[in-house]
């Protein structure tokens, strides 16, 4: 019983780190397109824009 507790937290914690460290590599090749401290944040929505350009979505959604 002790055994799958320890597993579910371990697992747990690895998907933690997992979710992290994509949070810290997305933010690191895509620097500057982000404004939130949640680099994956509003990118379900996106379309078509291509890896190195500004989304044309959300820069019409924009209001600045």
């Amino acid at each position: 019983m002790i055994l799958k507790y320890s597993i579910a937290v371990l697992a747990i914690a690895g998907l933690m780190i997992l979710w992290a460290l994509i949070q810290y590599l997305w933010g690191k090749t895509f620097k500057g397109e982000h404004q939130d401290a949640d680099v994956l944040a509003g990118r379900s929505s996106c379309g078509s824009c291509g890896c190195g350009t500004v989304c044309k979505l959300k820069k019409k959604s924009v209001k600045n």
